[in-house]
Order: structure tokens, then C-alpha cells, then sequence
């Protein structure tokens, strides 16, 4: 009996070994190689910087500080489609200057300059949404204490958005079959019909994928009145405190400069 009982703390021993150096070592925790408090402090550091500068110089730098987070990442695709957004609207914006602006125009160059001083936070949140599982932000989001109605009102949200995407495709595609498509033309001329086959259903629908979610939620613990535990290795590493430091200088320096009488 006593052989067989360590023959069997043998295998418990090197199980728990394992499972200690692969928490321990980054390269084998899945998603993203930042923590979600870190994207989360990014996020709140891009409405900062946005909002401290309206030069294109300015913000170009600022955009380039952003792009560079999310490409140490593996977003490189994306990175490239921020990139080509940003000179496309400069590009616009140039070409605009030399007509005769109206309303159309001047609303045109409105939205141009809005959505690239806004960049920065959209390259931050939707890098952030895509790197982020429902799992590890559920798991960060207990580690920050948050009251379990938040967790499960968060789980839900975060589970809920895709399906209504696969919802809204499903329904745009049986109003296709019976000769009705959702586009600008409908929507002005026929706004009671548009309605009636798209956001209805879809209301419905999203209000019975909340139920559901919810009850999934609840039922697998999520409000349970115990530690859990999770798969995966919610702590600050050192990429994540070189980001923030980065971030914070660059703060301090804007602030520095606005202080400073420079025009941003």
C-alpha cells in the first residue's frame, strides 16, 4: 500500500510542476501578450492624448505610438488599414480645401477630422475587443473585485455581440429570399417596412440571447461564492510595464508642453 500511494504522489508532484512553469512562463498563456488592465489604462491615455492636440503632426505621432502597441501584438493587417485611413484622410482633406465648400462638403470634412482625431482610440478599443477573450476579461475582471451582477452584465455583452452579427446576417438573408434588401434607399423611402423585417426581429432576438446568456452564466458559476479559478496568467508583465511607462512619459511631456505655451 505504501508503494502504491508514491507511485502515485510521483505523477501529482510532476503535474503540479508542469502546471507551475507553464503559468509561470508567458510564451504558453493563450490571446493577447498584454494584460487587459494595460489596454484598458490605454485606452483612458488615448482619450487623454486626443483631446490635449488637434495638429496633424501631432497626432500622427500619437497614432504611430498606438500602431506600434498593436503590431508588437500581431496586428499587423490592421495597423495597415489604421495607416491607409489616416492618409486618405489627410489626402481628402487637401483635396477639399481647394473647392468651394457648402454643407455637403464642409460636413464631409467634418467627418474626416473627426474620425482621424479619434483614431487613437479606435485603434486602442478595437484592438482590445479582438484580442480579448470572454474567459481572460471575465478572470481579469474578478481579480479587480467587481460585484458578480457586473461580471455576468460584462460576460453577457461580451458573448452577446457576435451573435446578434450572426443574427442580422441570418435575417438580412431571409429578407433577401423574399425580394427585400436593407440598404440607404429603403431605409429613407420605406423606413416602416425596414422596421417591421429587420429591427424587430432582431430586437426580439436579442432580447432572448440575453436571457439565454445570462442563465448560461449563472448556471456555469458564474456567481458562485467561491475563488475560481482560470486558465489563464492574469498579472502585469514586463511588456505591459514598459507600454504603461511609455505611455506616461508621453503624457507628461504633452502636459509639459500645453504648460509650456506650445501648440499642439
Amino acid at each position: 500500500m505504501e508503494n502504491s500511494k508514491f507511485a502515485l504522489r510521483l505523477p501529482v508532484k510532476r503535474i503540479k510542476r508542469a502546471t507551475s512553469f507553464i503559468m509561470e512562463n508567458s510564451k504558453f498563456v493563450l490571446g493577447s501578450k498584454y494584460d487587459l488592465r494595460t489596454k484598458l489604462i490605454l485606452l483612458i491615455g488615448a482619450n487623454i492624448l486626443i483631446f490635449l492636440g488637434v495638429g496633424l503632426i501631432y497626432q500622427s505621432l500619437i497614432s504611430i505610438f498606438f500602431l506600434a502597441i498593436i503590431i508588437s501584438d500581431g496586428y499587423k493587417k490592421s495597423a495597415i488599414k489604421y495607416i491607409l485611413f489616416f492618409v486618405i484622410t489627410v489626402v481628402l482633406e487637401k483635396i477639399l480645401a481647394y473647392f468651394n465648400m457648402n454643407f455637403l462638403l464642409n460636413l464631409i470634412l467634418f467627418l474626416l477630422v473627426i474620425g482621424r482625431k479619434f483614431l487613437s482610440c479606435v485603434i486602442v478599443g478595437k484592438w482590445m475587443l479582438n484580442s480579448t477573450s470572454v474567459s481572460s476579461a471575465v478572470a481579469t475582471l474578478q481579480k479587480l473585485k467587481l460585484s458578480k451582477d457586473s461580471l455576468i452584465m460584462i460576460s453577457v455583452i461580451f458573448r452577446c455581440l457576435p451573435t446578434i452579427k450572426d443574427e442580422w446576417s441570418h435575417i438580412n438573408m431571409a429578407m433577401k429570399t423574399r425580394g427585400i434588401n436593407f440598404n440607404l434607399i429603403n431605409l429613407i423611402r420605406k423606413p416602416t417596412l425596414i422596421m417591421e423585417y429587420f429591427f424587430v426581429p432582431l430586437f426580439v432576438s436579442v432580447i432572448e440571447i440575453g436571457d439565454e446568456l445570462s442563465q448560461s452564466a449563472i448556471i456555469r458559476g458564474l456567481d458562485a461564492p467561491v475563488n475560481k479559478t482560470s486558465r489563464y496568467l492574469i498579472k502585469f508583465s514586463r511588456s505591459d510595464i514598459y507600454i504603461l511607462l511609455s505611455m506616461i512619459v508621453i503624457i507628461l511631456i504633452v502636459v509639459f508642453m500645453k504648460i509650456s505655451g506650445w501648440d499642439l
